[in-house]
């Protein structure tokens, strides 16, 4: 196969393989600055000064010579299909970076003094470098080497001499290897864990709700993310929701973009789930952020952090406390009432009037078409097939009499969000009331926010402020106090679950 069609092999590969995840090589960049040591002025004063210019004349050659010697250190420690030695990295390209230093302890005998230990041996000189690996964007060391040697000898070396000595360490088997390199690296980077936060905790789940999801703290840096040569890309995934800027469950994001960006933070914009949608486990969404490469290549998916976020199915307990003085003191309430208002109604299901759902459950929000009438609109749901609510505390404030609540199937009972025809979001909330000497025997007070029944303690109420309607759509606690002309005061309270 000649090269040309081998190359057009490979672009159809990538072609046809659109999750081909094309990682970067990460760049190391060796400094040409050796670090090293000189003996003090005050030594150049003493009876051995011989020995520490010697020492400080040598220092200056294994500079001079490392720095000779930094091409073919590049070239002996070696490229590999993951790492590079590159030394024409600009800042915003190298990932690592690998400095040196040297220092020299020089032992030599004075003139007429023999080492009992070693005959004919006049001194010796230990030589170290410390290579180390570092991470120039967060100052973190990867990994230090050590190459270090001691040479004895007969006579006391010159400059030169131990010079030569000492840069023959950079041939040493000791010396780090990409290889070697590569594995430190990643071990620094085995990243186990991070956060995954929501802004808008216990938001209602309607399929329209939008919030923020944060991820950080993913170790306490990720590792050699250079500002445009990132090494590491993660995925963030959700089972439920989504992520908008990619419209699906999956979203990814790079290292440096993670690291410079945030600084150590990234955010998305995340659309809740519809609740309706689900059977069970509606209360919350799993988001679990994956690695899914290192360094230049593809890696077995790992999972750094999963985190469930709890949302809310638009769930309230909805109170009504009805006082009129001298008369009566009723405080009831609906258990479990979903409500979900979505932004857009054009979303919302139609149902034909001549449908059978008796005994179907069907999810709020929803819209019935009655032929001449129009469609109305329910958004939300009570636990009771008749809406009877339960009682927490009913008196008369009347002598003699008693109150009681008709909690029959023929009860005027209701507790419904809704919108008619030509009409606005409203409350029909209400509680059919009795007033009288016996139980079963007495007059008809129905309470509630409808007008229709003239006998009533009637509190209009026939549209849902924006306010009101934008609290119960993000799941926030409500209240609306009204009062009616005959003074009496009806205090309505949603309070999420």
């Amino acid at each position: 196969m000649s090269t040309n069609k081998y190359l057009i092999v490979i672009a159809l590969s990538l072609i046809l393989l659109p999750d081909v995840i094309l990682a970067n090589r990460g760049k190391i960049k060796i400094l040409e600055k050796l670090n090293t040591e000189k003996a003090p002025r005050d030594k150049m004063k003493s009876e051995v000064a011989d020995k520490w210019i010697r020492h400080n004349q040598m220092v200056d050659l294994v500079e001079a010579g490392y720095l000779s010697r930094i091409q073919y250190l590049a070239f002996k420690i070696g490229n590999n299909q993951n790492l590079e030695i590159d030394q024409n990295a600009a800042n915003t390209m190298k990932n690592f970076i690998l400095s040196a230093s040297f220092h020299c302890i020089p032992d030599e005998l004075p003139d007429g003094v023999e080492s009992e230990d070693n005959q004919g041996i006049k001194a010796s000189y230990y030589f170290v470098f410390h290579f180390e690996l570092s991470d120039p964007h967060t100052n973190e060391i990867i990994s230090v080497y050590k190459v270090d040697a001691k040479f004895t000898s007969a006579t006391r070396l010159t400059a030169d001499e131990q010079a030569e000595l000492a840069l023959k360490l950079l041939d040493d088997p000791k010396m780090p290897n990409i290889d070697q390199i590569e594995s430190d690296i990643r071990s620094k980077a085995d990243y186990t864990s991070a956060k995954i936060n929501y802004n808008q905790p216990g938001q209602v789940a309607n399929g329209d709700n939008k919030g923020m999801i944060t991820v950080s703290g993913i170790r306490n840096d990720v590792i050699g993310e250079a500002k445009n040569n990132p090494i590491s890309r993660f995925e963030l995934r959700c089972e439920k929701g989504k992520f908008t800027k990619t419209n699906s469950k999956k979203i990814r994001f790079e290292g440096n973009e993670y690291f410079h960006n945030g600084p150590n933070k990234i955010s998305f914009e995340y659309e809740t789930y519809r609740c309706s949608d689900y059977d069970e486990d509606k209360n919350h969404d799993k988001f679990t952020l994956v690695q899914i490469s290192q360094l230049a290549g593809a890696i077995d998916e790992k999972i750094v952090q999963e985190q469930e976020i709890n949302f809310t199915c638009g769930g309230y307990d909805v109170y009504a406390h009805y006082y009129a003085e001298g008369f009566a003191e009723v405080e009831v309430v609906w258990r479990n009432v979903q409500i979900v208002i979505p932004n857009d109604e054009s979303e919302i299901p139609v149902l034909d009037a001549d449908g059978d759902y008796e005994g179907d459950n069907i999810p709020v929000p929803y819209a019935v078409k009655i032929p001449g009438y129009g469609k109305e609109i329910y958004y939300s749901w009570t636990e009771d097939e008749y809406e009877i609510p339960e009682e927490i505390k009913i008196k008369s404030l009347i002598d003699n009499s008693v109150c009681w609540i008709d909690k029959t199937e023929d009860g005027l009972n209701s507790c419904s969000i809704e919108k008619i025809p030509g009409g606005e979001i409203q409350l029909i909330l209400q509680f059919d009331l009795y007033i009288g000497e016996d139980v079963g025997q007495g007059e008809q007070i129905t309470v509630g926010t409808d007008s229709e029944f003239p006998n009533a303690q009637t509190f209009p109420w026939l549209k849902m402020e924006s306010s009101i309607i934008e609290k119960l759509r993000t799941g926030h606690e409500v209240e609306k106090i009204i009062s009616n002309q005959n003074g009496g005061r009806l205090k309505i309270l949603f309070k999420p679950l």
